[in-house]
């Protein structure tokens, strides 16, 4: 990848390598804007990019007239991203399973304020969680040469990696700080890689994905949880307000016995046991065993899972477990709500993004957008700016 594809794929970058380069102001078509127009603004963030444009974070401004896109160029695919909950200028992006590196993005200049990397024989799995004061990132990996899937705690202040927790599992995936703020909960995939294989799963026959829930201070195993199906691999995770977890998984199809129909999504509240989200039969086959994110919307009690293989997005009741709808839309995998929790925000690798209404989930569709040379990849998610204070 050399200066010229990075510069080719954003309207304003920060590149990493041998110097910084920051362009401060937010830009579309040739307009700008100034950063005190930002404060207490909504964004949507996302891995974003290909091969041939290069990778990125970009975040979009839903500006009253027209959509403003900032990107920070990575060198590397991300996948899920975290926000400073005490200092909400910073995001990190964490790269995809199995690669080695974070970076931290500021949210108002698109620099890029750090990268950093795993240990020795450590990869990545793609998501991570600050804790409440802001002063620790936890991001789930693994050793490699052993398997062993762990949560690593960095000091925020230099990024160093200060302490690591076990995950009691195989490969974890996502992690989400449970309402309380003081229990984590973790999707252990179950599955084993290395990066001189790259994303080769190494042990299909001794797979062993489960939910479990850890304490935030000692990393104490408090449960977990496994569905009744080995071979789906649980993946992604959302929280609702009263700690009510949605849980997306994806099938190993060729480690299977059976061709049988797999349920891609569970609900799980603590103290009970996992309920699977099932539909009609034509409807679940469409999935092609893969669930790509999960976003819940607290004020309808909806859950939203995407499927990009079967081009489709679906939404049960988080309560009755009930199927209330599907949208149709090609390579579909980004979702997140909008902060008023009216809309579901809908993105795929098209550069398109969709707002279906949440107490229809209907497409509202003077609100489709194109971005063009953008490649939404598998997660967005909604954030705020803070205000600036000078």
């Amino acid at each position: 990848m050399n200066r010229r594809q990075l510069l080719a794929g954003a309207g304003s970058t920060a590149l990493i390598g041998s110097g910084l380069l920051a362009l401060p102001n937010w830009v579309m078509a040739g307009q700008s804007v100034t950063d005190q127009s930002l404060d207490g603004a909504e964004v949507w963030i996302s891995a974003q990019g290909n091969e041939e444009t290069g990778y990125f974070a970009s975040w979009i401004l839903d500006g009253e007239q027209q959509p403003l896109v900032q990107s920070a160029a990575s060198q590397f695919r991300g996948h899920g991203l975290a926000q400073n909950p005490v200092k909400p200028s910073q995001a990190v992006m964490f790269s995809r399973r199995p690669g080695t590196h974070g970076l931290v993005v500021n949210l108002y200049s698109g620099a890029v304020e750090q990268v950093f990397e795993c240990a020795d024989g450590h990869h990545m799995h793609g998501h991570g969680v600050y804790t409440p004061d802001g002063n620790w990132l936890l991001t789930t990996e693994s050793d490699y040469r052993s398997g062993t899937g762990k949560l690593i705690a960095r000091n925020t202040s230099n990024w160093a990696i200060e302490a690591e927790f076990l995950t009691h599992g195989i490969g974890p995936h996502d992690v989400r700080l449970m309402p309380d703020n003081k229990t984590l909960v973790v999707a252990n995939g179950g599955l084993r890689t290395h990066p001189d294989s790259g994303r080769e799963i190494l042990n299909l026959d001794t797979m062993d994905p489960s939910l479990v829930y850890l304490s935030l201070y000692s990393g104490e195993l408090i449960s977990q949880h496994r569905l009744p199906e080995s071979k789906a691999s649980i993946r992604h995770l959302s929280v609702a307000d009263d700690g009510t977890v949605a849980v997306a998984t994806q099938v190993q199809r060729a480690a299977m016995t059976s061709n049988s129909l797999v349920s891609l999504g569970a609900i799980h509240r603590q103290g009970s046991e996992m309920v699977l989200l099932n539909g009609p039969d034509s409807l679940m086959n469409e999935f092609r065993d893969y669930m790509g994110s999960v976003a819940i919307n607290n004020r309808e009690r909806i859950a939203g899972f995407t499927s990009p293989r079967g081009n489709l997005a679906a939404f049960w009741h988080l309560d009755t477990h009930e199927l209330l709808g599907y949208h149709a839309f090609y390579d579909v995998c980004g979702l997140t709500v909008t902060r008023d929790e009216q809309h579901f925000v809908l993105t795929n690798s098209a550069g398109e993004v969709r707002e279906l209404k949440a107490t229809s989930l209907r497409e509202d569709r003077k609100l489709r957008r194109q971005y063009d040379g953008k490649h939404w990849d598998n997660h967005t998610f909604t954030l705020t700016l803070p205000k600036q204070t000078v």
